[in-house]
C-alpha cells in the first residue's frame, strides 16, 4: 500500500463521519424550525437517522472493500530444482513455476504474479529450489521471503560476461563450477583457437581474459575440462565490440624498428586508423605523410606515440603544442627505445613521469609479462625495459606485472593523459607466437591513454524475459535471428527507452548494434539473486497480494439502493404530522 492510499483510507472514515453528523444536525434543525404540521413523526425521524449512517458506511465499503476472510498464509513457491514437498501448514498454498518438474499437490502457474492474484492476502513467500527467475523477482519484491535453496547441480553455476567493449580492447569473464575438482576452463575465440586457460580454484571459480579484435558481435566460447582433460561442457560467450569511429593514432619515431611493423598489423586488426612518420636521416621521413603537429592536426588525433628522439626533435614550440593538446584531451605515449638525454629526462620528469637512474650502460631485462596460448601456459618472455620507471604519487599503472609493478605508468594532464612506456621489444611477443598478448597490451595502452570517444550505442539492460533498450531513437524495431522484426514498446516514464520481450535466443540487432539473448539462466546466478531479494532493505509491497480485498460491486449496489430509499423518503410526506391529520379526517 502506498503512502497516499494509506492516508486516504485514514481520512475517509473521518470525512464520512463528519458528513453524517452534519446530516443529523441539519435534520434536527429542520425538525425544530418546521411548522408543527410539517414535522416528522418519531418513527420517521428514527428511520432517517438510521439510513444516513448506513448509506455512509456502504459508501466506505464501496471505496475500500474489506479483506477476504481465510486467505492469509504463506505461499510455497517451487522453482527449478525443487525437491518433493509434502509438509504444508494450515492456510499455506503450494504453487509450481513453469521451470519445475511435476510436484504432487502443487498448482502449476505461469508466473509468480498470477499466483499472488489467485491467492490474495498472502502473508509471505517460501522459495524452494534454485530460486526465482528474473521474470518473477519484481512480483516478490517487498514480501517477507524465506529461501530454502536446493543443492546446485554439477557443472557451470554462474557466468559473468562483460558489457560492450571497444574494438581491439581486452575483456574478462568469470564464473564458478561445481563438481569438477582439478578441472580447467578455456576461452576460445570465434575461430576455435584457445586464447586463455585457467585452473579452477578450490571453490571452483575461474577468470579468463580475451581481446575483441574487430568491431561487431563475436562468438567466443567457454570450454570446461575435468581433471583428466576430457571436455565436460561448452557454453557460448557472446562479446560485442561497439561499432564506433576508428581511433586516430599517429606514431612519430626517430628511427625505424621491427616494433612498428607489428604495431601496424595490430592497428589493422583492431580497426585503428594508424599513421606513421619515421625519420630516415638527412631530413627524410618514411612511412606516411610527414607528421604535422600543429594545434589543428593534434586536435584530430586520439593518440600520439613519440620516442625520445622524436620528442627532442620537436623543438620547444612543437613540445608546447603537444602539451597543450594533451591538456585539451589528447592521449600521448612516450616510448623509450634507447639512451635518454638528460634534458629529455628533466622534461619528462616535469610532466610528472620521472625515470629512475640507470647504473648500467647496457639495456636491462625486466621480468617477463606472462602469456598463455593454447591449453597450456607458455614460458614468460624476458622483455627488455630501458631505464626503470620511478612511480610517483599521481601516476597510474599502465601495464601490470607482479614482479615489477612500475613497468609503465600514465598520469592525467588537464583533460588528457600522458603515459611512459619503457619496453623496447614488444614485437618479440608476435615472433614467439603470442600475437594475442601483443594485441592485448597495445589495446590496454590505447584504452587507458587515448582520447575518450563519445558513442551513441544503445544501452541494453534487463533479463532474457524483458530487456530495456535506452539511448535509442524511436520508433525502432529489433531483428531476430530468424529474420522477424519486432516493434519496440516505448517506456512511458523514459522517452528514450523501450521494452523488448525476446521470443528467440541468439543474436538480435537494432539501431546499428547487436545483443545476445542467452538460452538459459545459471542456477548459481538465480540463487544469488534470490538471496539478495530476501535481504533487500527497500520494501515494495504488492497491493493486490498484501490487501486481498474483495469486489466492491455488491457494496456499491447496496449503497445505491439505500441512497435511493433515503432520497425518496426525505421527499415523501409519509410520516409527517400533517399527513397523519389528513388521514384522520378522512377516517
Amino acid at each position: 500500500m502506498t503512502g497516499s492510499s494509506a492516508l486516504s483510507e485514514m481520512l475517509l472514515p473521518a470525512l464520512l463521519s463528519a458528513a453524517v453528523l452534519l446530516a443529523w444536525l441539519r435534520l434536527a434543525l429542520w425538525q425544530r424550525s418546521a411548522a408543527p404540521a410539517d414535522r416528522s413523526q418519531g418513527w420517521r425521524l428514527a428511520l432517517l437517522v438510521i439510513l444516513q449512517p448506513l448509506a455512509a458506511g456502504l459508501l466506505y465499503l464501496t471505496l475500500v472493500p474489506p479483506p477476504l476472510a481465510g486467505t492469509a498464509g504463506t505461499m510455497v513457491v517451487a522453482t527449478a530444482g525443487a525437491p518433493r514437498f509434502d509438509a504444508l501448514a494450515a492456510g499455506d498454498a503450494l504453487v509450481a513455476l513453469p521451470e519445475t518438474h511435476d510436484l504432487p499437490g502443487a498448482v502449476r502457474v505461469p508466473d509468480l504474479a498470477t499466483a499472488l492474484r489467485r491467492h490474495p492476502g498472502t502473508s509471505g513467500l517460501r522459495i524452494i529450489g534454485h530460486g526465482l527467475p528474473p521474470r518473477d523477482r519484481a512480483a516478490a519484491a517487498g514480501l517477507p521471503l524465506a529461501f530454502d535453496p536446493a543443492p546446485l547441480p554439477p557443472g557451470l553455476t554462474a557466468l559473468g560476461l562483460p558489457g560492450q567493449v571497444a574494438p581491439g580492447a581486452g575483456f574478462r569473464i568469470g564464473g564458478s563450477v561445481i563438481g569438477t575438482p582439478g578441472g580447467r576452463a578455456e576461452l576460445l575465440d570465434p575461430s576455435g583457437k584457445t586464447v586463455d586457460t585457467a585452473a579452477l580454484s578450490s571453490s571452483g571459480e575461474f577468470t579468463l581474459a580475451g581481446t575483441a579484435r574487430v568491431a561487431g558481435p563475436a562468438d567466443f566460447s567457454l570450454r570446461l575440462r575435468d581433471r583428466a582433460g576430457a571436455i565436460t561442457e561448452t557454453h557460448p560467450v557472446p562479446i560485442v565490440a561497439a561499432v564506433q569511429p576508428p581511433p586516430r593514432m599517429l606514431v612519430v619515431a626517430g628511427s625505424a624498428g621491427p616494433d612498428l611493423k607489428y604495431l601496424r598489423r595490430w592497428a589493422t586488426d583492431a580497426g585503428v586508423q594508424l599513421s606513421t612518420s619515421i625519420a630516415a636521416g638527412a631530413g627524410l621521413d618514411v612511412g606516411d605523410a610527414p607528421a604535422r603537429l600543429d594545434p589543428s592536426s593534434l586536435s584530430r588525433l586520439d593518440l600520439l606515440v613519440l620516442d625520445e628522439r622524436s620528442w627532442a626533435g620537436l623543438g620547444a614550440g612543437g613540445r608546447a603544442n603537444v602539451i597543450s593538446a594533451v591538456r585539451s584531451g589528447l592521449g600521448v605515449v612516450l616510448r623509450i627505445t634507447g639512451p635518454i638525454a638528460d634534458e629529455t629526462r628533466r622534461q619528462w620528469a616535469n610532466l610528472g613521469l620521472p625515470i629512475g637512474e640507470t647504473t648500467e650502460p647496457s639495456l636491462r631485462t625486466a621480468p617477463g609479462i606472462s602469456a598463455k596460448s593454447g591449453s597450456e601456459a607458455q614460458t614468460a618472455l624476458q622483455l627488455t625495459r630501458q631505464s626503470p620507471v620511478a612511480a610517483s604519487s599521481d601516476t597510474v599503472k599502465l601495464l601490470e606485472n607482479p614482479a615489477n609493478p612500475a613497468i609503465a605508468n600514465w598520469r592525467s594532464l588537464g583533460r588528457g593523459r600522458i603515459g611512459l612506456l619503457p619496453i623496447t621489444d614488444l614485437y618479440t611477443l608476435v615472433i614467439a607466437g603470442q600475437s594475442t598478448r601483443h594485441a592485448a597490451l597495445w589495446s590496454q595502452i590505447l584504452g587507458a591513454v587515448a582520447r575518450p570517444q563519445s558513442t551513441t550505442t544503445p544501452n541494453i539492460t534487463g533479463t532474457a524475459e524483458r530487456l530495456s533498450l535506452c539511448k535509442i531513437s524511436l520508433p525502432a524495431s529489433v531483428l531476430s535471428p530468424s529474420g522477424g522484426a519486432t516493434v519496440l514498446i516505448p517506456e512511458p516514464s523514459i522517452p528514450t527507452c523501450a521494452a523488448f520481450y525476446p521470443t528467440e535466443t541468439g543474436w538480435h540487432g537494432t539501431a546499428g548494434t547487436s545483443f545476445y539473448v542467452a538460452p538459459n539462466t545459471f542456477a548459481g546466478d538465480t540463487q544469488a539473486a534470490t538471496w539478495r531479494l530476501q535481504t533487500s532493505v527497500i520494501p515494495k509491497k504488492n497491493e493486490d497480494a498484501a490487501l486481498g480485498r474483495g469486489s466492491s460491486w455488491p457494496w456499491f449496489i447496496a449503497w445505491l439502493l439505500v441512497s435511493a430509499t433515503l432520497w425518496w423518503f426525505e421527499r415523501t410526506r409519509y410520516g409527517r404530522v400533517r399527513h397523519l391529520d389528513q388521514k384522520n379526517q378522512i377516517d
